[in-house]
């Protein structure tokens, strides 16, 4: 078991760094990450923050992988759905008797 550091690199014309910022955060329990950029690569160095066997560093490196996609898909969505919810908002607020007639 040790504490040796572990890089991914993600390419930022898939993975904005919003999403990895996010899934790091996520994994603070597991491990400390820096950051790094070179050329158009992210570069996101992974540290381990108490001991863990090589099998479970593996587990949580994939699992660090796939939150990285999630977020990346949660942020598109937003961005792709937000002048929709800014039209049900609207609707819903002027139908809540919130909004002060002029």
């Amino acid at each position: 078991m040790a504490r040796e550091s572990s890089v991914l690199i993600f390419d930022e014309h898939f993975y904005s760094i919003d999403a990895i910022q996010k899934a790091a955060y996520r994994f603070i329990h597991l491990y400390a990450v820096d950051f790094a950029h070179k050329d158009s690569k992210i570069e996101c160095i992974l540290t381990p923050t108490q001991e863990i066997s090589a099998e479970g560093n593996e587990h949580y490196l994939n699992e660090f992988k796939k939150e990285v996609l999630d977020q990346h898909l949660r942020i598109k969505i937003k961005n792709e759905t937000e002048e929709v919810r800014n039209l049900i908002l609207g609707i819903a607020f002027s139908n809540s008797g919130l909004l002060a007639d002029e």
